[in-house]
């Protein structure tokens, strides 16, 4: 499995860097424009007007790089014309922040189709061409990610880079109440869409399970490179780029929203993600409730605390079983340290709940844990074979269903803005419940969150303090 490799390869690395403290010049990820069309302002004025004569109906403010001027031009083109540019250019229309999510959806489906038609092409034409492989198996992997699971799914960003970059929501991101992103950290690609779209799904869920309304989503936001794992890992090159594209996602749905009820976003970050989140967070006020970093591989030095961050509320947690998350942290701060003032949620198993094992995010998935699957069958050791699935289905990763982690990532990402409440019988009046009505867990300790209430235009409005109850 990938996570094997990862841990090899970035162990194996990093203590190299930490012995040899050799000073190395940051490479580049392998395709520096990333976003493709996701951000057309990187055009030059003399391909802009080529590009605009190439596409009739595209206005210069698709290309200005504030998602809210993107917004202000979309919103006057009138509905038929949208769907008009929708179908026409789905490649630059799917990945415009401040597009509508449903027109972005509309496009990127589109777009997937047609992608998945040249890309078989193209194998079909050089099957050994290992690239195209890659590419083919990037397409598929968010084709399946958008079948499935509990509440329906958009594709908000697809870009045609190798591997594509890709975000899916779970939930209607143009009216929900709620939104959280979901970060990966190292190694994880669009060809991981499955495995981390059903991460999303579990964050969902939990959500559901600590009270949250039915509006709202969750993304599986594979919107920036992650490094690969080793020495890359341990710098902010990818970091850099990652945190600009995060803030225009983030800023590209309060802008998509307009004058109209916005919505309280929450990020969970895992390992380089939340070193990449947690650099949007410093350079930018997107109105963040709660960020939630899971195995941080750490924060630049520049952030010394929590009042670095433009959160309401930094949650930090890692398993003691977790030996790799501190490979990353060899030139960064560690945002577990008391002094930086992060809220530590308890990972490692309580009552009924699992205790992460180790630094994955995901472990468990159907095709995962089926014994039959080929991720079994490829070992022709039986003995081996049976040993290695062993070991895999007694392993938890921070985003399982099950686990102590995931049950608290609901809860604190669930404020009780946008907690369902019921009247209940005497004495649960304005209870918690799930989405099916019935209340919500409550565990002991709690401890004191608070959470901004957003005006219509998404500045951070009035505090509202949320007694959050951790499961301990």
């Amino acid at each position: 499995m990938w996570r094997i490799a990862q841990r090899v390869a970035f162990v194996a690395v990093a203590a190299v860097c930490a012995l040899a403290t050799i000073a190395l010049a940051p490479s580049e990820p392998p395709d520096w424009r990333v976003t493709d069309h996701a951000r057309l302002a990187d055009i030059a004025p003399v391909e802009m007007t080529a590009f605009i004569a190439s596409h009739p109906g595209l206005a210069p403010e698709a290309f200005n790089a504030d998602p809210a001027v993107v917004a202000g031009w979309w919103t006057s083109v009138p509905r038929a014309e949208q769907k008009r540019l929708t179908a026409r250019m789905p490649e630059v229309i799917g990945n415009l922040a401040g597009v509508d999510f449903a027109s972005r959806n509309t496009a990127n489906r589109a777009e997937l189709v047609r992608d998945l038609a040249a890309a078989s092409a193209a194998l079909t034409k050089n099957p050994v061409d290992l690239s195209a492989v890659e590419y083919l198996a990037a397409l598929q992997a968010i084709q399946g990610a958008l079948g499935g699971g509990h509440g329906k799914r958009y594709l908000v960003e697809l870009t045609s880079d190798r591997p594509p970059l890709a975000s899916i929501a779970i939930g209607n991101l143009d009216t929900a109440m709620l939104v959280t992103f979901v970060v990966p950290g190292m190694g994880t690609l669009s060809t991981n869409m499955q495995l981390w779209t059903r991460a999303a799904q579990n964050v969902y869920d939990a959500q559901g399970a600590a009270g949250a309304t039915k509006r709202r989503a969750v993304i599986a936001w594979v919107g920036y490179r992650t490094p690969p794992a080793g020495m890359e890992a341990t710098r902010d090159t990818y970091a850099t780029r990652g945190a600009l594209l995060l803030e225009r996602d983030i800023s590209g749905l309060r802008a998509a929203r307009g004058t109209r009820e916005q919505s309280v976003v929450n990020i969970v970050a895992h390992s380089y993600g939340a070193t990449t989140a947690a650099l949007a967070l410093s350079q930018s006020d997107l109105g963040v409730a709660a960020f939630v970093m899971l195995g941080s591989a750490g924060v630049d030095t520049h952030i010394t605390s929590v009042l670095d961050l433009h959160a309401t509320r930094v949650y930090v947690a890692e398993a003691a079983a977790d030996q790799e998350a501190r490979w990353g942290r060899i030139d960064r701060r560690d945002p577990a340290e008391i002094s930086f003032g992060a809220t530590r949620i308890p990972v490692n198993g309580a009552k009924n709940l699992l205790g992460v094992t180790g630094h994955e995010p995901i472990v468990h998935s159907p095709w995962n844990d089926d014994p039959a699957s080929p991720l079994w069958t490829r070992h022709a050791d039986a003995k081996a074979r049976d040993q290695l699935y062993a070991s895999h289905m007694a392993s938890e990763g921070y985003l399982d269903p099950g686990t102590q982690s995931l049950a608290n990532i609901g809860i604190v990402s669930t404020p009780a803005l946008t907690r369902n409440h019921t009247s209940g019988a005497a004495g649960t009046a304005g209870a918690p419940t799930n989405d099916e009505g019935d209340p919500a867990p409550a565990e002991s300790p709690s401890v004191v969150s608070r959470y901004s209430a957003l005006t219509s235009n998404g500045m951070p409005g009035p505090k509202v303090v949320d007694t959050v109850p951790l499961v301990m």
